[in-house]
């Protein structure tokens, strides 16, 4: 049973090739031939009595004998080239055996992909019996791990000390490998082990068709670049003449707005100030109203609306229920410790309230946490 959670793992290398199998399939034979495409190729095999060949071509495979690497094999060799085309035409291929290489495949942390040639050359005298100056290797990327977060990569690699001489003795007898492979598959590059002094230069009437091909896809990515650009920089030079006609009235239009956007500030913040900040004659009055008349003020101080009153009442712990039920008055208590006086035996006391705009108040606000709220 399979989850959505599970990651989907996606062989890209496997789809691409694919892919340019289908459209190689769909390009005419004789474009093939002018880049280099769909040629057959010459595998050749070390041999007891020289080296064997066998011509691939799309998928099969003919065999074409044992030459000796001898000037009799180079006459036998020479013979097959005038009788056959294809195999004067082919690449060649030269398949090493299991004795002569060595395939190991292990896992690298994923960040090494980039340099995975100079990766692989620090581990070889860990992964193998030789050091990087005895053999030729190439190595590449199997698969993709993200899980573990490492690439499963493959090792291929050949002794010097065998190759070279092979090769010399091919060269001498005419044969000219254009790669080296290890059990390789015709159709599929896997490894390239030949040394680059072994290396035949390349053709310059493809590299040329290359060149000129991709100047004419990079020129054509710039058109389809450039054009769009172009077409929105004539528009956009169309609305500028179209904005410069009407940009006297888009000011005067801005003046205005702006104009309209201050006074409605002003005015809010005239509205806003009247029904915050209480009004005196109000909280006189209230004063007036809610305290007894039996009670006497001699100190009344207001700053930060709040209030402070020094009196004298015959109980002045009633005071806080009766101003604190006053749309004005929110949050009373006693400053100091209420004191008696001898004199006229009422009770000294010094109480202080938050002071309310109670004409707009709906409700007094609720405490918490010993901080009172603003009406709004």
């Amino acid at each position: 049973m399979s989850f959505l959670t599970q990651p989907i793992k996606l062989d890209v290398a496997g789809f691409f090739q694919w892919w340019g199998d289908e459209l190689a399939a769909l390009i005419p034979t004789w474009l093939k031939k002018l880049f280099g495409g769909s040629r057959p190729i010459l595998i050749l095999k070390r041999a007891p009595a020289g080296v064997h060949a066998s011509l691939w071509t799309a998928g099969r495979i003919e065999d074409l004998g044992c030459f000796p690497l001898t000037e009799e094999g180079n006459a036998r060799r020479q013979e097959l080239m005038r009788q056959r085309s294809d195999v004067q035409n082919a690449a060649v291929l030269l398949d090493l055996t299991p004795a002569d290489s060595l395939v190991r495949r292990f896992r690298l942390p994923a960040a090494t992909a980039e340099n995975l040639f100079q990766v692989a050359g620090f581990e070889l005298d860990r992964l193998t019996p030789f050091t990087a100056a005895q053999v030729y290797y190439h190595v590449r990327v199997v698969e993709r791990l993200p899980d573990s977060k490492q690439i499963l990569v493959e090792l291929a690699l050949t002794p010097r000390n065998r190759l070279d001489p092979l090769l010399e003795e091919l060269s001498a007898s005419g044969w000219f490998p254009d790669r080296v492979e290890i059990a390789a598959d015709p159709a599929r590059r896997a490894h390239q082990l030949l040394p680059e002094r072994f290396q035949k230069p390349r053709k310059r009437l493809p590299k040329i068709l290359n060149s000129g091909l991709a100047v004419l896809a990079a020129s054509l990515a710039l058109l389809i670049g450039i054009l769009p650009i172009w077409r929105d920089y004539q528009r956009s030079s169309d609305l500028e003449q179209e904005v410069r006609k009407v940009s006297k009235v888009a000011k005067e239009v801005e003046t205005l707005r702006q104009d309209a956007e201050k006074l409605s500030r002003e005015a809010s913040f005239l509205t806003k100030r009247k029904r915050s900040e209480p009004a005196m004659v109000d909280v006189i009055n209230e004063l007036s109203r809610v305290i007894p008349n039996n009670t006497w003020l001699y100190g009344l101080q207001y700053k930060d609306r709040r209030l402070v009153m020094q009196g004298q009442s015959p109980s002045a712990s009633s005071l806080i229920a009766v101003m604190e039920a006053s749309p004005y008055l929110h949050n009373t208590s006693f400053v100091s410790p209420v004191t008696k006086d001898v004199s006229s035996g009422f009770e000294r006391f010094q109480i202080a309230s938050q002071v309310l705009n109670g004409r707009f108040a709906g409700s007094k606000p609720a405490e918490s946490g010993g901080r009172t709220q603003e009406p709004e």
